[in-house]
């Protein structure tokens, strides 16, 4: 893990926090390849660009909304204000699920093919999480359980408590010698697959199935991936509220794909 990340350029030692970096690094990603997508559809730059404003906001405030509600009680231990303008205490479903709903609004606004443009913004997404994951594997946030797996690797815990100022990380942990299960490389690199998987069926796959199966994907992902996170929740919320949130939409993932099967069947039969 290489928390900061240093360089000298011109003579000059520049520091930087990968977190922070690797953040960036997707955003921008994801804002280059969506842009791409947007445009094909004859949007203009000051359109697509209102768009981003709005999702952007609304992702921000709904990841750190879900994970102040999920964590209040150490919120207030710890005297982290909501508002806080740090990198960081955010809540992932959070920021999709409010975003994923202003994006729908905007884009029935706009009254574009709602489905075309989901399918096509998900690999993009997708390649944009697993960079992310390279950037929490450096900082060593997002870690996993202490294991003695060969494939653990070991929590810089002293200098992850320093960098974040966060009492709660030191908290969780009492030794200098743990190691954890890389739950960042297993995120990140699942995303890889879910793209390898979408990319060799998506000729067999009806418009909106795209998004459908990689959100499916995607949350079962999670899901198995959440037995082996450590995170500072509840038992309530590691044991009923994240597998009942991934299982929902899981669920509605498989419904979804089944609905769009039926009525494409449907219109063939017709012939429409």
């Amino acid at each position: 893990m290489l928390p900061i990340i240093k360089f000298q350029l011109f003579n000059q030692v520049l520091t930087l926090k990968s977190y922070d970096t690797f953040i960036v690094i997707s955003i921008i990603t994801g804002l280059i390849l969506s842009f791409l997508v947007l445009k094909k559809y004859g949007l203009f730059s000051k359109t697509i660009l209102s768009i981003y404003f709005f999702i952007a906001i609304s992702f921000i405030v709904g990841a750190r909304l879900l994970n102040y509600i999920l964590q209040y009680p150490k919120y207030k231990q710890a005297e982290i204000s909501l508002f806080t303008l740090e990198f960081g205490y955010f809540s992932l479903y959070g920021g999709i699920i409010l975003s994923f709903i202003v994006l729908l609004l905007l884009l029935n606004l706009k009254k574009l093919d709602i489905l075309d443009i989901l399918d096509k913004l998900t690999l993009p997404f997708l390649f944009s999480f697993f960079i992310m994951k390279i950037g929490c594997y450096l900082n060593g946030c997002c870690y996993g359980k202490s294991t003695k797996s060969w494939f653990a690797v070991p929590l810089p815990i002293n200098q992850q408590a320093t960098l974040t100022n966060n009492p709660l990380v030191s908290s969780i942990f009492g030794k200098l010698d743990i190691r954890v299960y890389p739950t960042q490389f297993m995120e990140g690199f699942g995303a890889v697959l879910i793209i390898i998987i979408i990319l060799i069926i998506r000729k067999k796959l009806i418009k909106g199935q795209i998004f459908i199966v990689s959100a499916g994907l995607f949350s079962l992902l999670r899901l198995v991936v959440l037995s082996y996170r450590q995170l500072p929740y509840s038992d309530f919320v590691l044991n009923y509220f994240y597998p009942g949130l991934y299982s929902f939409i899981i669920i509605t993932a498989v419904i979804g794909f089944v609905i769009i099967n039926y009525f494409s069947n449907s219109n063939i039969d017709s012939g429409t």
